[in-house]
């Protein structure tokens, strides 16, 4: 009985606010991955917009700036090291920080992915510690309003 009376509290424990909140771009052609990197990241107090595939990940970002990009390394039609490295190439707007998610380690290294443009590097299965970790090595953004004015 004391168990349920626990998990109850569990769930009902709100979502965190995060003054450091980030709109994050998950890029994941497995929708289980989706889902339980989406719930991970809306845990830390994140906001979370899912696409499938490269190309989809290429519209989205016509449409809508993100602040980060989770992106998975193999998917099929367009895999994320060629994602990453159109969005570096092609995307006009605020370059998005981009950490690559990958099963594979052997084939998808951490320097592999970092040539490709991406600025870091998790492996799968993903877990909530080096999720935030990675996430906290984003640098701040300057305010407009801290910004240097430009005639001071």
């Amino acid at each position: 009985r004391r168990h349920k009376k626990r998990q109850s509290q569990r769930r009902q424990q709100p979502i965190r606010t995060n003054p450091n909140a980030h709109r994050i771009l998950i890029v994941e052609d497995n929708a289980i991955n989706q889902r339980v990197s989406s719930l991970l990241l809306q845990k830390l107090g994140h906001k979370t917009h899912c696409v499938a595939d490269g190309f989809e990940a290429l519209e989205a970002l016509q449409q809508t700036p993100f602040d980060v990009i989770l992106m998975d390394c193999h998917m099929p039609e367009m895999d994320g090291l060629e994602t990453t490295r159109r969005i570096r190439q092609e995307y006009a707007g605020p370059q998005p920080y981009i950490i690559a998610l990958t099963a594979n380690a052997i084939l998808y290294t951490r320097e592999r992915c970092l040539a490709a443009g991406m600025d870091d590097h998790l492996t799968k299965p993903i877990r909530v510690a080096p999720l935030a970790d990675a996430l906290n090595r984003i640098p701040q953004k300057t305010p407009p309003s801290a910004a240097p004015h430009p005639h001071a």
